[in-house]
């Protein structure tokens, strides 16, 4: 008897244990949820966050700018690689260029290859008559 006694009390011990621990995690939950509170937060004072914004944006425009140097050196000789550098540059430009006016042409021919193909490939699958 005493044993059934014992059992009851532990299972209402465990039982309560449980729904502490159920609050607790939804409390927890709903402290973890960043966005949902940050979004409460933005609909329950709309004017303080945009003069925030606006003064960190303009904060950030009066920054100044970034100015990183970039030093090439090329064992002594910058105007060689400068004229071969030019003369890159003024390849894969034309290059481009050259690519762009015939992309139309290629399209057409590579479509021509690729029906041309698929018509011997469904030839091939056809029983002769």
């Amino acid at each position: 008897m005493a044993e059934d006694q014992r059992k009851a009390e532990l299972t209402t011990e465990l039982a309560q244990a449980r729904a502490r621990l159920t609050s607790n995690f939804g409390a927890l939950r709903r402290e973890l949820d960043f966005p949902g509170r940050v979004k409460g937060t933005v609909r329950k004072h709309p004017a303080v966050w945009l003069g925030g914004a606006t003064l960190f944006g303009m904060l950030l425009s009066k920054l100044p700018a970034r100015r990183k140097k970039i030093v090439v050196t090329t064992d002594g000789k910058p105007a060689k690689f400068a004229a071969t550098a030019g003369r890159t540059g003024l390849l894969l430009g034309s290059l481009k260029i050259a690519f762009d006016l015939a992309r139309p042409a290629l399209a057409k021919w590579a479509g021509q290859r690729v029906a041309d193909y698929m018509d011997g490939a469904q030839r091939s699958r056809r029983p002769p008559e």
